[in-house]
């Protein structure tokens, strides 16, 4: 699904019941807390929490749709214009940070799976 249709689908499926614009900011922000808390019970509790962050993931997805629908702004082209940013800065953070994040992540992840 683009990501113009899931804003345009939610807005029709909230029509009546959207939160006011406030509302919305922090169920976004509540939402984020949830995945970060699956991320907490994974990587400090070692529970297997994949299929939970998966449906959390969903729902701060819903929520960002549904705050760009109540603020006016496109979902799709705020996604386009952040794509465009990072492809002009990876190549830089790559030749600057590429080794000290492939060691970060081999200590904090473990080493990367055989392929």
């Amino acid at each position: 699904m683009h990501l113009s249709d899931l804003q345009r689908e939610l807005k029709d499926l909230m029509a009546g019941i959207e939160h006011p614009r406030m509302g919305v900011a922090l169920a976004l922000a509540e939402e984020t807390g949830e995945v970060m808390r699956c991320v907490l019970d994974r990587e400090c509790y070692g529970k297997d929490t994949l299929r939970e962050m998966e449906a959390e993931v969903g729902d701060v997805l819903v929520a960002l749709a549904e705050l760009c629908e109540r603020y006016g702004l496109s979902l799709e082209r705020a996604g386009e214009g952040a794509v465009a940013k990072i492809r002009a800065k990876a190549p830089g953070w790559r030749a600057e940070l590429g080794d000290r994040m492939a060691r970060l992540r081999e200590r904090m992840d473990g080493p990367p799976p055989a392929r």
